[in-house]
């Protein structure tokens, strides 16, 4: 039903109704505190219909260019109107910024500490696939013996690789997904079910883990044969 045209009566004081408003326009939900605020029935009102109103006035200007060009024009015209008007000049955008600061802290914290965790499981990665090179390296001078070329050997490795990088990625997205409801009370203007950034972050994991894994395998194909069949 389209409510332009309606009319409505603001409950006054005292129990009494006022006169009926007109409808004359519909506009979206909007923000008026904070970012994460829910939206409410909201009505807006001609500051001359609204009587006995005494108090500090908002007006917001959208303009393309620099706010320091803007400001002397403005300044100018209010003058023109009145002189004793004080005004006082704050960029939406900064208001926005400072009302997420809360959010940016933790954003940065996790980022760092995400950061800090890669880094270690790349550490450990690396640690534990050259721990494996080591305990096969009879096992790969032998297939060398045999004929086994470097790219085999390469392949071998970084197939175990592979499997262990598939257990953990299943088990991170599904952890993922099971904090997906204590995120979302985190995030602004993003779902935390986005899978771009799904997508990014196993990306990121598969390509720090085979770069992790690929010196160790390419550290098997340098075992010499005959030395291992010596020891052997």
């Amino acid at each position: 039903m389209n409510p332009v045209g309606r009319t409505f009566r603001i409950d006054a004081a005292r129990g009494e109704w006022g006169p009926p408003v007109e409808v004359v326009g519909v506009v979206r939900d909007s923000k008026y505190e904070r970012v994460r605020e829910e939206t409410s029935p909201t009505a807006f009102f001609p500051i001359t219909q609204v009587p006995g109103h005494i108090g500090a006035e908002t007006f917001e200007l959208r303009t393309a260019i620099r706010m320091a060009a803007l400001l002397p024009a403005v300044q100018a015209t209010v003058r023109g109107v009145n002189r004793d008007i004080s005004l006082k000049f704050h960029m939406l955008a900064r208001q926005v910024d400072d009302s997420l600061v809360q959010e940016r802290m933790l954003a940065l914290l996790a980022g760092f500490f995400g950061g800090l965790a890669l880094l270690l499981a790349i550490v450990g990665l690396y640690g534990t696939l050259s721990y494996l090179v080591t305990q096969r390296q009879t096992e790969f001078g032998i297939r060398m013996a045999l004929g086994a070329e470097s790219g085999s050997i390469v392949r071998l490795v970084m197939g175990d690789l592979a499997t262990v990088l598939a257990v953990s990625v299943v088990t991170g997205f599904c952890g993922a997904l099971a904090g997906t409801k204590v995120l979302q009370k985190m995030l602004f203007g993003v779902s935390a079910h986005d899978g771009a950034t799904m997508i990014g972050a196993v990306g990121l994991l598969v390509g720090t883990a085979l770069v992790a894994g690929y010196f160790p395998a390419r550290r098997a194909t340098r075992v010499d044969p005959m030395t291992t069949l010596r020891n052997e």
